[in-house]
C-alpha cells in the first residue's frame, strides 16, 4: 500500500505530540530570552566594574599627587627654614672672626698663613660651623705690577713672570695681565689690549677674562695671588712660590731656608731676614719695598651646615674691621 506524501505517522499526528512540540518551542524561546537577559546583566556588571576601577584609579592618582605636593611643599619649607638658619650662623662666623682679628692686630708680627678658628658654641643637632682665616698679605698682589699713576712697575712685573714660570705657566701671560690693567691702549703682545679693562682688578676672578688664562691656569695661579694690600709680602706666612718670586736671585733653596728658619723662630722684624744663610746680599734689597712681618688683610670664610643645607659667607677685611669684599652663597 502506498503512503500519501503529506500523511504523518500516527504517533506524530496525535494531539499529545503536538502539545509537547509547542511546549518545547516555548521552552526553547524562554531559554534564548533568559540567556540574552543574563548576558546583558553580565555585560552591565562588567561595565560597572570597569567604571568603578577607573574611578578608584583616578582617586588614587589624585591622592598620590596630593601627598607628593604636600611632601614637596613641606620639604621646601623645611629647606628654606634650614637655609635661613644656616645663613645666619654663617654670618655669625664672620662676627666671631672680628674678635680674632682684633686680637691679631695687637701682635707685633703675623706668623700663621691659614687658621681654622675653633668654634665652641653648640648650634644644635646636625648643625655645624667652620671658620677659615687666610692671610692675603702672604700672596703676590697682582695689581702692584702697575703703579697708581699708570706706569709699569718693572720689578713687580718681573716678580709676576718668575711666579708664573715657577708654577709652570707661560710667563708671557704677565704681559697680557699688565695690558689688562694699565690705562693705555698699547699692546705688549698681539691683541692683548683687545677688550682690556684698562683698570685695576676688583677681584682675582677677573683673570678668567684675560686671553690665555683658562681654567687650569687660573686654578694653578689663584692660590698665590691677591688684589689686597700694598704689595708687600709677609715673609712669615708666604708660601714657597711667592717667596721664590721676591727677587731675581732668589732660588728655591733660599726660599726653603726662609721657611725652615721661620718654623723655629718667626721673623719679628723684616731686617731679620738677613739672619737666614744666603740672604745677606738679597735681604737688604727687599727691606724697603718687598717684605713685611705683620699682615693687615685677611680672607674669612665661614661655612655653616644645617641638616645638610650649606651656606657660605666669604669676606676680606683688614684688622681695622673695614670690609673690602663680601659674598654670600
Amino acid at each position: 500500500m502506498r503512503k500519501h506524501p503529506n500523511t504523518e505517522p500516527a504517533y506524530l499526528a496525535g494531539p499529545d505530540y503536538r502539545l509537547k512540540n509547542k511546549k518545547s518551542k516555548k521552552n526553547f524561546k524562554f531559554c534564548i530570552l533568559h540567556f540574552a537577559f543574563c548576558n546583558k546583566l553580565v555585560n552591565q556588571a562588567g561595565s560597572a566594574l570597569i567604571v568603578t576601577l577607573l574611578i578608584v584609579a583616578l582617586l588614587l592618582s589624585l591622592a598620590v599627587e596630593f601627598a607628593y605636593e604636600v611632601y614637596v611643599d613641606t620639604n621646601a619649607l623645611s629647606n628654606w627654614s634650614n637655609a635661613q638658619k644656616a645663613s645666619l650662623i654663617a654670618k655669625s662666623g664672620q662676627t666671631l672672626s672680628y674678635n680674632y682679628l682684633k686680637d691679631m692686630k695687637q701682635l707685633p708680627y703675623t706668623f700663621e698663613g691659614v687658621t681654622d678658628l675653633p668654634v665652641q658654641k653648640d648650634f644644635g643637632p646636625a648643625t655645624f660651623l667652620t671658620i677659615k682665616i687666610e692671610d692675603e698679605n702672604s700672596k703676590f698682589n697682582i695689581n702692584s705690577i702697575i703703579h697708581p699713576n699708570g706706569l709699569t712697575n718693572e720689578k713687580a712685573l718681573s716678580s709676576l713672570k718668575k711666579l708664573l714660570e715657577y708654577l709652570n705657566v707661560n710667563p708671557t701671560l704677565a704681559m697680557a695681565i699688565a695690558d689688562w690693567i694699565d690705562p693705555d691702549h698699547e699692546p705688549r703682545l698681539r691683541n692683548s689690549e683687545d677688550n682690556a679693562k684698562n683698570s685695576f682688578l676688583w677681584s682675582v676672578d677677573e683673570l678668567r677674562f684675560i686671553r690665555g688664562i683658562d681654567k687650569n691656569v687660573f686654578e694653578t695661579v689663584s692660590p698665590f695671588i691677591t688684589i689686597y694690600g700694598d704689595g708687600k709680602i709677609n715673609i712669615n706666612t708666604a708660601k714657597l712660590p711667592v717667596l721664590v718670586c721676591l727677587h731675581d736671585d732668589m732660588t728655591e733653596m733660599l726660599a726653603k731656608r726662609i721657611i725652615g728658619y721661620r718654623q723655629n723662630t718667626p721673623f719679628e722684624h723684616p731686617s731679620h731676614i738677613v739672619r737666614v744663610s744666603g740672604m745677606e746680599t738679597i735681604g737688604p734689597q727687599l727691606l724697603l719695598t718687598k717684605i713685611v712681618v705683620k699682615s693687615y688683610n685677611f680672607r674669612v670664610t665661614s661655612n655653616a651646615t644645617v641638616n645638610e643645607i650649606v651656606r657660605v659667607v666669604e669676606s676680606v677685611m683688614d684688622t681695622s674691621m673695614n670690609i673690602q669684599y663680601w659674598r654670600e652663597g
